[in-house]
């Protein structure tokens, strides 16, 4: 790299990352995980959530993943105004198959193999059920995104860096795990997230693309959550990623 241009390029990372690097407000609720009990933990990273006191997870070793709810967010009419109006319901249902993907292989992925996916719940007292509703989704707005974009000389290569730090995809989401034999909800959990801050961003070029990023990390978390000791920190994921994609 060009020592005389690594300096700009920092600083212009690190301008539009304090611009944009922050996390989504919580969105309101909408009564599909929605408890007086629901705060926010400083150990989990979502806006709000709560667990059953005295719920021992090393009780559970099987997890079954429900069908993604969407009716909540289709009653929502506003949520994508004037844009592919006909394709929403098509968009929801391709969002809604890839966050109940991305759970599932989070959870096969998991090095220490702690949840086997099963296919039904059944009465299976040593399984949960886990059950997501999708309440918003703000798709990456690519003409806007497109304009947003300059050419970016590092080197003797071209790339492209985002100039405009407006129309930020963003996702949020309503959970509740059950007990599969008693059908009791045993942890409650809400969050919005919005798309992380990238110095080159090729997300942004596609519809969905950042809001799958986000509902990647979302998985990766909930793993994390089921594993985790009583008071054990979780670090939510980062606002700044230097990966293009």
């Amino acid at each position: 790299m060009n020592p005389k241009v690594q300096p700009a390029w920092i600083w212009i990372a690190l301008t539009a990352a304090m611009l944009v690097g922050c996390k989504a407000s919580p969105a309101p609720s909408v009564g599909f995980a929605d408890s007086p009990a629901m705060k926010n933990d400083p150990n989990i990273p979502y806006n709000r959530f709560w667990r059953k006191p005295g719920l021992d997870l090393t009780n559970y070793n099987k997890i079954y993943v429900a069908e993604v709810n969407t009716s909540y967010m289709l009653k929502m009419t506003d949520w994508q105004k004037g844009e592919r109006r006909a394709d929403i319901e098509r968009d929801v249902k391709t969002v809604a198959d890839y966050t109940r993907n991305s759970i599932i292989k989070a959870i096969k992925s998991d090095p220490s193999h702690r949840f086997q996916v099963i296919d039904s719940p059944g009465n299976d007292p040593h399984a949960l059920v886990c059950e997501v509703a999708l309440v918003e989704l703000v798709p990456s707005k690519v003409v806007l995104n497109a304009l947003g974009y300059a050419p970016f000389f590092i080197g003797t290569g071209i790339s492209v860096v985002r100039t405009v730090a407006a129309d930020k995809s963003s996702v949020a989401f309503e959970a509740r795990t059950r007990d599969a034999a008693t059908g009791e909800i045993v942890m409650l959990a809400a969050d919005r997230e919005a798309e992380q801050f990238a110095p080159i961003d090729l997300r942004g070029l596609t519809w969905y693309s950042d809001a799958e990023g986000i509902i990647d990390e979302w998985s990766k978390e909930f793993v994390l959550v089921l594993k985790a000791k009583p008071g054990e920190k979780i670090n939510g994921s980062s606002t700044i990623r230097l990966l293009p994609w």
